[in-house]
């Protein structure tokens, strides 16, 4: 079969080919004995812990269709952690030495478990980490792993733990509700030897006229400052790639990332919405999210892969008169 026939059909199989909505199982990482209270103690250069204090951790090892990695839960702003979350990402960095670190910062409640279930879904690389802004956004995070019928847990020796009940979880809600005097919001610590990737947003998106494409988000932090990856063009593959800078937040002057996404596929076969600052950036992807639209993971491409690629310049919002 000649290569330009092979790709067509393999594009039109696709959305459906290679989409995983089935269940994901979290196995919780091993106990690691040298991960104690004088460890962090060392990580935070603080004297925080008893010396020979035993610390839980949200680390497993993911299975997600025939994907295996490392992923763990903790609080922090993408930049620095809790105690705890340090002690998380040495657990990660132990069980998968020398691999990159992917972090997803989450400041929403309201999206938090979607953030959470994509990620988990369409993640293809070795280590992920999401760090939750505060205690109520993690719990709104981490809360559905242990009831949602999509997550399966298993202790570190393989036993199924079992998904809490509906009374089981009104009462944690009863007990959260009834904590009135709440401690200060935690410290932040850097992280020293590990290296941080921003973990990639891709969508699946059909168009009114029958197209599909992946669209992917990049995070510019400020003013552009955190530059688009050459990696991210094989979020999206395709021939040709569009590249839209995004200067504001969506819904500004009725402004939407998913119609002009639309409007890009009759010419491009993939779109990259590389955002100004975090707020813009943070705006598109709640609206993709609110929209449940599909996730998906980057597409398998040959090694010589080389597209066409676009850059579209942001134009930006003129004062009213």
């Amino acid at each position: 079969m000649g290569e330009a026939r092979r790709r067509k059909e393999k594009q039109s199989d696709w959305p459906n080919s290679d989409r995983f909505d089935g269940d994901v199982e979290l196995h919780i990482l091993a106990p690691d004995p040298s991960i104690n209270g004088a460890r962090i103690n060392e990580l935070t250069g603080d004297e925080i812990f008893s010396p020979d204090a035993r610390v839980v951790l949200r680390a497993y090892r993911a299975v997600a269709d025939e994907r295996e990695f490392c992923v763990g839960f903790c609080v922090g702003d993408g930049e620095g952690f809790t105690p705890i979350g340090l002690a998380v990402i040495e657990r990660l960095s132990n069980a998968k030495l020398n691999a990159p670190l992917h972090i997803v910062p989450i400041r929403h409640e309201d999206i938090a478990w979607d953030i959470v279930i994509h990620h988990l879904r369409t993640f293809t690389d070795e280590v992920l980490l999401f760090a939750f802004a505060d205690s109520d956004v993690y719990d709104a995070g981490i809360g559905p792993v242990h009831y949602s019928k999509w997550i399966k847990q298993f202790d570190h020796e393989g036993n199924f733990l079992g998904r809490l009940t509906q009374a089981q979880r009104n009462e944690i809600r009863g007990q959260k509700a009834a904590v009135l005097d709440r401690p200060p919001p935690p410290k932040f610590y850097p992280t020293t030897g590990v290296d941080h990737e921003d973990a990639p947003w891709i969508f699946r998106i059909g168009t009114p006229a029958g197209k599909f494409l992946r669209t992917a988000f990049w995070n510019g932090r400020r003013n552009y400052a955190h530059e688009l990856p050459p990696e991210a063009l094989n979020w999206v593959g395709g021939d040709r790639i569009a590249v839209v800078q995004v200067d504001s937040p969506v819904g500004v002057n009725r402004r939407s990332s998913l119609e002009l996404t639309h409007w890009l596929a009759a010419e491009f076969d993939g779109v990259i919405h590389w955002a100004r600052d975090t707020e813009t950036f943070e705006s598109i992807l709640r609206s993709f999210i609110r929209l449940d639209l599909e996730a998906d993971s980057p597409p398998d491409l040959p090694d010589d892969y080389s597209p066409e690629v676009v850059i579209l310049a942001a134009i930006p919002d003129q004062p009213s008169e």
